[in-house]
């Protein structure tokens, strides 16, 4: 696939040098504030830096590699999660705290069109990997897509290094749980610390049990309960089973609103506050 756009090289240094500028007048405000209110002696650190605001930059666009796309209507993203490269998130979906969502091995730099991010989406993996390998042997790789009402929850690492992660409708991906190049359909529960590996494939309302290791393009069909190192099928999932699958995902929604006034102000709340409040 063509390199990022004129238009977006441009604009991506021009941020950058704003973005830059930015930094270290804040820098300066942050040390004449700790000269003025700070009294110092010999031995004492040059500034004492006491900042309450979140400066963690969650979306990453790379040039080459491609931006984070985020629906408008986000259930929650946190503040200290990542998304890197070719992300896309859909409608009502949530990324919690210290996910990362890393898409920079496919060759869809940034201000590419529609028409043309479709192409390669649908690529098969020797044709991609033919067209995108780039000058340094790198590339080949491909993006991330989630649907809508999905959760990817605290500590899960998404990546695409070999070929496109698919993630469907209504997921519920269990706390730090490895996806790497799979495709996991609509409405299943993937378990905590789960490890799917590239090329494997989860089926609808299927359900992955905590710990299990899901081998290079192994199948869990529809409906299945797989547990263990290397994962087997263990059962067939009870229809009362497969109505918690939904459950679990529409809870996730409704706790993610609660969640979306986290930094309004500014993160990190200062003790003094917090007790303020509490005496309130």
């Amino acid at each position: 696939m063509p390199p990022a756009t004129i238009l977006a090289r441009v604009k991506h240094t021009i941020g950058r040098a704003i973005r830059e500028t930015g930094q270290a007048i804040d820098r300066v405000g942050i040390r004449g504030e700790s000269h003025a209110k700070t009294t110092r002696v010999i031995g004492d650190p040059d500034y004492i830096f006491n900042d309450h605001l979140s400066r963690h930059r969650n979306r990453m666009p790379l040039l080459r590699r491609g931006e984070p796309k985020v629906d408008d209507n986000v259930a929650y993203i946190a503040p200290c999660s990542s998304l890197i490269g070719t992300v896309h998130i859909g409608a009502n979906s949530s990324v919690w705290y210290g996910a990362v969502l890393r898409a920079d091995c496919g060759n869809m730099g940034c201000g590419r069109s529609d028409q043309k991010k479709n192409e390669w989406m649908k690529m098969n993996t020797e044709k991609r990997k033919e067209v995108d390998r780039d000058y340094d042997d790198s590339g080949g790789g491909g993006g991330i897509f989630i649907g809508c009402d999905t959760n990817i929850q605290d500590g899960c690492v998404v990546t695409s290094k070999e070929d496109h992660t698919f993630i469907g409708n209504g997921v519920t991906v269990g706390h730090m749980a490895f996806i790497n190049s799979a495709t996991v359909e609509d409405n299943c529960l993937i378990g905590m610390g789960s490890i799917l590996n590239p090329g494997s494939r989860v089926e609808s309302l299927s359900l992955v049990g905590a710990g299990s290791v899901v081998g290079r393009g192994v199948v869990v069909k529809s409906g299945e309960l797989w547990v263990g190192n290397p994962a087997r099928k263990l059962r067939d999932l009870l229809d009362e089973e497969k109505k918690k699958l939904h459950y679990y995902a529409s809870e996730y929604i409704k706790v993610s609103t609660c969640q979306n006034t986290a930094m309004d102000l500014g993160g990190n709340v200062p003790d003094n506050l917090i007790k303020k409040l509490r005496l309130a």
